[in-house]
């Protein structure tokens, strides 16, 4: 995050949010956010359960986008059938950080849990997944 050091510039262009809340904002882009992060990685599958009531073309193409503003990494597994799992990468892991203020805000101005909602953001202690991903990020 850029935090402002100097005092004499206090304002901050919104431009560079073109591009990224076209990602973000559109129905699905959180909520996987939010899945894998819980649990450090996901396959389609599980994806497509906890998130109940997206298609497989929504969910598909929803995750390439994801993977290509480079918020999520999908990796083939060396198995027997090849199975596919996503992570979160450095930037998924710092977005869905910055969503914690959010929704605290969300909830205090009228925001509500519905009824048997599947998604929560687990606020324990960091993932044993975010850490190895930074570790390799560093590493590389």
């Amino acid at each position: 995050m850029i935090l402002l050091k100097n005092p004499e510039h206090t304002t901050i262009c919104f431009c560079p949010l073109h591009g990224i809340m076209d990602t973000i904002s559109k129905k699905w882009s959180l909520m996987i956010i939010a899945v894998i992060g819980n649990s450090g990685s996901a396959g389609f599958n599980e994806l497509k359960r906890g998130l109940c009531e997206v298609s497989s073309k929504t969910l598909s193409a929803t995750l390439k986008e994801l993977e290509e503003k480079d918020l999520i990494d999908r990796r083939v597994m060396d198995t027997t059938p090849p199975t596919v799992r996503y992570y979160l990468t450095v930037s998924g892991w710092e977005l869905r950080e910055l969503l914690i203020p959010l929704l605290v805000w969300v909830m205090k101005n009228g925001g509500h849990e519905e009824i048997g909602c599947p998604i929560h953001m687990h606020l324990d202690e960091i993932p044993v997944e975010r850490e190895k991903t930074e570790k390799f990020v560093l590493e590389d």
